[in-house]
Order: structure tokens, then C-alpha cells, then sequence
């Protein structure tokens, strides 16, 4: 960003995710913070992991925050921004990620579905930042079937991408069908590499935009061995909704006499056919509450030993940045394609419309100054 004074020329409006970003900097012009003396463009390195809850980042102050999940994100919150009110239009991973490059609603864009097609033409957020005049680039999980083509350069996982030995897709290595190198490692330790490696390796003096996307923490919650004990002798909290669900489901979903209530869902308990407990081999000989409880602990703590491997390897980045001295040149967002169940309503995954769901977490770092927060009354 050249300076605040211009910002509406170099915020694209397009690019949904940096609106934020445009209103931040807004309000910090109108309380008199002004941009460095040399007017340098700041970099923005913009991470967004997979299905990452805002109950499971400890800046939301959620019944999780007490294990302190998230140390790295935490303390961007800390020093920056937190959004407690960013919300998905459609909270599944192709859809969502076609919105935030493009700008546009899932039924505009054409990407309704997984695996959908989002052109080169229509990815309008690396192609208005370019014309900003900042070096573009994507790396780890993309989950469009269109080549990121708009960026200039990208090493993207291979669909939804595996957690160990992850192949990646690369601009430069061939056509879109067959640009393909496999890398040794959990996915979130090797997007990483790859990432630092693309910082330390170019030759551009042209400001950077990094999209920087984990695939964790995503079922099934492939965890690094390092992080197999994280957790181990701790009773994770339960949702107060875990055992109650008052008024869900409809005769579109429950059927006529409950008749589909097994098989429209997907619970922590025994309730739907898809259930939590049957993924991670919970002995259904258990009785209905010890088989749940069993499985909502199974659950988080293979899911928060995802996120810890997230928030481990954004503290990489973060100390690359401080290191070769672009910290202080550097706007760090840090966000989730959408929000995630985790045993609240006794559901898992993303594909009902509650609240949980639907809420991202958004937070924005900016060296230069911060807005503690976005709510507009008072937090504890």
C-alpha cells in the first residue's frame, strides 16, 4: 500500500478479503497515524488455513482459549486487529475461496460446488493487486480445478491435497495437467518451506502479496508425529449444545416421524449415520454418552494438534520476517476459509447453517499501529 492518502486506488474492490483491510486503514488515518517517512509499500502475507474455528483460536476467548491453542495467532491479535464479526456466504471450501479471490457470490462466479473452476479471468484479486504493482504468488492448498493463472508464481496442493507427502502443482514445471513434484513431510511443515523458500528467493524490489494456505486443519486431522502427546492427559471442554439440540432439523431434514434423522447429518454422537465417533473408531458398544464423550475428546485433540502445527509454522514465517528486516514492511492477515462444528448442536464439519459455521476468524497485524478491536462494546 503506497500510502493511506491513495489507498481507494490500490484496494481493490474486488478483492473481498482487503476491504477489511481498506476500512482498517481508514480509521487509523482519521486518529492521526501516518504512514513511515520513506513511504515504502508494505508486503501482505496472507494466511488462511482450512476449517480453523474461531472456538479454537485463544484471541475469541472461547471455552478452548484456557489451552491456549494458538500462542502465534494469539499475539497478531494482541498487536493488531480481531474481526469478531467476519462471516462466510458459503461455508465450504471450494465456494468460499472462489469468493474471497474474486469478490463475488458463489452464484456470479459460477464455483457452487467442490472442485469447481474459478478462470483466470474472474481472479480478480491477484490481478488487481498486480496492477497495484505487487509480485503475486499462492502456495498450499487451492481446491479450484482452474490454474491459478492470475498469480505470479504458485505451488499448489494437488486437489484437496494429502497431510504427509504432499504433491504440488507448479507454475514454471509444465502445463497445468502435468506440473506436479512431491514433497517428503507433513503439508503444513512443506507450504511452509515452500513459502520461505519464495521469499528468500526473490529478485523483485516490487512489494509482495503471499497467499499463504495450510491445508490443516481439515478432516480427518492428520497431525505431525511431533505433536502426538499435545493434549494426551487434558479433558478438553464440551459445548453446552453437545447434549442439546432443541429445535433442530425440519421435516426436510428429521423426515416425516424422524424417519431421516439418521441419515441427514453428521454428529459427534451415535445420532447420523455420519458420526465422528464411527470415523475415529470409537466402540460402538459404548453407551450413548460414553461413546459421545469419548468421541467429542478424540475429536478436538487430533484437530487442535492440526492447528498447533499451523500456529507453530506461522511463528516460521513470522521469525523469516523478522529476521531479513520485512517485519516492520509487512501486513500480516491471518483467516479461515469458513468456521467449523466443533460438537456444538452435537455436529461436526461445516455444512450446517449455524453460526459456528458461518464465522471466520479475521485478523489483521499492521506493524505501524493497531485498532484493538472491532466490537463495539468492551471485551473481558
Amino acid at each position: 500500500i503506497k500510502s493511506f492518502r491513495n489507498i481507494n486506488q490500490l484496494v481493490p474492490t474486488k478483492a473481498r478479503f482487503l476491504v477489511c483491510l481498506y476500512f482498517y486503514c481508514i480509521a487509523c488515518c482519521t486518529i492521526g497515524f501516518v504512514h513511515a517517512a520513506d513511504d515504502k509499500p508494505m508486503n501482505i502475507l496472507y494466511i488462511m488455513s482450512d476449517d480453523h474455528a474461531t472456538t479454537a483460536i485463544g484471541a475469541y476467548g472461547s471455552r478452548l482459549a484456557g489451552l491456549n491453542p494458538t500462542p502465534t495467532i494469539d499475539k497478531l491479535a494482541a498487536n493488531g486487529t480481531l474481526f469478531e464479526n467476519a462471516f462466510v456466504t458459503n461455508a465450504i471450501c471450494t465456494p468460499s475461496r472462489a469468493t474471497i479471490l474474486s469478490g463475488q457470490y458463489s452464484h456470479i462466479n459460477g464455483a457452487r460446488r467442490l472442485g469447481a473452476k474459478l478462470s483466470a479471468d474472474k481472479q480478480y484479486l491477484p490481478i488487481e493487486m498486480k496492477k497495484a504493482g505487487y509480485e503475486t504468488a499462492v502456495i498450499g492448498k487451492w481446491h479450484i480445478s482452474s490454474e491459478p493463472a492470475a498469480f505470479d508464481h504458485y505451488e499448489v496442493l494437488k486437489g484437496q491435497g494429502r497431510y504427509f507427502n504432499p504433491t504440488l502443482k507448479t507454475k514454471g514445471k509444465g502445463p497445468w495437467t502435468n506440473n506436479e513434484k512431491k514433497y517428503q513431510g507433513h503439508s503444513s511443515d512443506v507450504i511452509t518451506e515452500r513459502s520461505l523458500n519464495w521469499l528468500k528467493s526473490r529478485k523483485s524490489d516490487k512489494p509482495f502479496m503471499l497467499l499463504h494456505h495450510f491445508k490443516a486443519p481439515h478432516d480427518l486431522f492428520e497431525n505431525a508425529p511431533r505433536y502426538d502427546d499435545y493434549l494426551a492427559d487434558v479433558t478438553i471442554p464440551e459445548p453446552e449444545t453437545l447434549w442439546q439440540q432443541q429445535g433442530w432439523g425440519s421435516v426436510a431434514t428429521r423426515g416425516e416421524n424422524d424417519s431421516l434423522r439418521t441419515l441427514v447429518g453428521s454428529s459427534v454422537s451415535k445420532r447420523h449415520a455420519r458420526n465422528m465417533g464411527k470415523h475415529l473408531k470409537v466402540d460402538p458398544q459404548l453407551s450413548d454418552e460414553v461413546y459421545t464423550r469419548e468421541a467429542y475428546q478424540r475429536y478436538l485433540k487430533r484437530y487442535l494438534r492440526c492447528v498447533k502445527g499451523v500456529d507453530d509454522n506461522i511463528k516460521r514465517l513470522l521469525d523469516y520476517l523478522e529476521e531479513s528486516g520485512q517485519a516492520e514492511n509487512t501486513i500480516i492477515i491471518y483467516s479461515s476459509d469458513q468456521g467449523f462444528m466443533l460438537g456444538e448442536h452435537d455436529l461436526i464439519d461445516k455444512r450446517w447453517m449455524y453460526e459456528e459455521s458461518l464465522h471466520m476468524p479475521l485478523i489483521i497485524h499492521h506493524p505501524k499501529f493497531c485498532l484493538l478491536y472491532t466490537s463495539p462494546s468492551p471485551r473481558d
